[in-house]
């Protein structure tokens, strides 16, 4: 070897040397500087490459580092690592077919390259190739059974595929190694919520919170499954704690609207939807939700007007239609109500709703014998409704039909079983008839 070059060897190394001691102490630029000096001695440095490269991954200048590290492997191919750091900046910069090429050329070049096998199976989970990512992170795992974040995303990769016994038992082994991790205590309560294990979710969640009393998202699924149980006061505090940490999260404003509806605070729910509508005015079932809020609070021109405004969004709607016909029909706009249903029929024919609230139009407008027809229609579609025995029997009773009026009433009572003021006067009605309820009824 000629002296200079020796010199320019000696140089090369030393400049690495302070290269790798700035790098330890996370002094990127001089680092940066210094591996840049030792490639202008040597432009085909290729581990000067690979070392400027991996400063530029840890200040997640992800160009820069793909462009060393592309020079690194283009003078030294075998390198496992240089490999292994191309593939985590093709992942950051979300080229990940292109990372899973260079995870697995670093695998054949060092069959034990566990932190390739990781981070593979994660290029893999995300590809939503979940079996390969599974495969990997078993692998990963095997190596280093203590490998908390392949046994999070092995879990996650399970859930995916709905093994969800199995994704369960990966995040309770990551709670065992990392007691803190609070992701792991949502992951596993969504997973116990979608095996039915409403308690243990409910624990799972409480316990994210506890960990991260800012978690809109345990908060948000936590209430979901409040609502779900019925618990609509504790799901209630947890929409609004979401609210209150996100003032523009419309799912939030819709959920609590739901459970201030099911607790009958119609008003409450109106104001969640008009705050959800506020954020999102093109929202389809935001106005539905709102308008039915409104129907129940007896506000019924402006559940019409919203029912029309989810009309003018999706006009094959034909709940919408229910809901503005059931709305005419309140304001005794017959004739408008007649139309909504009959509209809500011909997108749906199998519309048991609109048949029954179309002969209730058409009993009060006293077209008995259509209104016999629509019943018979609804019950044609559910012959258990027992309100519609009794309906389609007064029908028959105003038109003079006393026979076939008694024989809707005995099924009425038989479908009731109860002994409530409704029952009491429909026997009295068959008594008044001549007739007596039938036995059992």
């Amino acid at each position: 070897m000629a002296k200079g070059a020796k010199n320019e060897s000696v140089d090369i190394d030393k400049l690495l040397e302070a290269g790798d001691q700035l790098a330890k102490e996370e002094n990127w630029d001089k680092a940066i500087a210094a591996y840049s000096r030792a490639l202008e001695i040597n432009p085909r440095h290729g581990f000067a490459y690979f070392k400027r490269g991996s400063a530029y991954l840890a200040m997640e200048d992800w160009d820069k580092a793909l462009g060393d590290l592309n020079n690194s492997i283009m003078l030294s191919s075998d390198f496992s690592f240089a490999h292994f750091k191309r593939g985590i900046a093709y992942a950051e910069l979300k080229y990940y077919k292109k990372s899973v090429i260079d995870f697995t050329k670093a695998i054949e070049i060092n069959k034990d390259f566990v932190f390739a096998y990781y981070r593979r199976g994660y290029s893999f989970y995300v590809l939503r190739q979940y079996q390969d990512a599974i495969n990997d992170f078993d692998v990963a795992i095997q190596y280093n059974p203590t490998y908390c974040q392949a046994f999070f995303y092995r879990a996650n990769s399970y859930f995916e595929i709905k093994k969800l016994e199995e994704a369960i038992a990966d995040y309770t082994k990551v709670l065992q190694l990392d007691p803190d991790h609070e992701k792991a205590y949502l992951s596993r309560g969504i997973a116990h919520g979608a095996l039915g294990k409403n308690n243990e979710a409910i624990r799972d969640y409480t316990s994210a919170i506890d960990l991260d009393p800012d978690s809109i998202i345990a908060y948000n699924f936590r209430g979901l499954l409040y609502a779900k149980l019925k618990r609509y006061s504790e799901a209630i505090k947890d929409f609004e704690k979401v609210i209150s940490d996100n003032p523009n999260n419309i799912e939030a404003f819709n959920n609590l609207g739901i459970a201030y509806f099911a607790t009958k605070n119609f008003e409450k729910s109106v104001e969640s939807y008009n705050n959800a509508i506020r954020l999102k005015p093109d929202a389809m079932n935001l106005y539905y939700n709102r308008a039915n809020a409104k129907f129940h609070n007896k506000n019924y021109l402006e559940a019409a007007k919203d029912y029309e405004q989810v009309l003018e969004i999706k006009p094959d709607f034909s709940q919408a239609y229910l809901g503005l016909a059931n709305s005419h029909t309140a304001l005794e706009m017959y004739k408008e109500a007649f139309k909504d249903y009959t509209r809500a029929i011909a997108i749906n024919p199998n519309f048991f709703q609109a048949y029954l609230g179309r002969a209730n139009v058409y009993m009060k407008m006293k077209y008995y014998k259509k209104a016999q027809e629509d019943f018979t229609l609804a019950l044609e579609i559910n012959p258990d409704f027992a309100q519609a025995y009794l309906n389609r029997g007064i029908a028959f009773k105003n038109d003079g039909k006393i026979r076939e009026a008694v024989d809707d009433f005995n099924d009425f009572l038989r479908l009731q079983k109860g002994r409530d003021s409704t029952a009491v006067q429909v026997r009295a009605w068959i008594k008044k008839l001549n007739y007596l309820p039938d036995e059992g009824v």
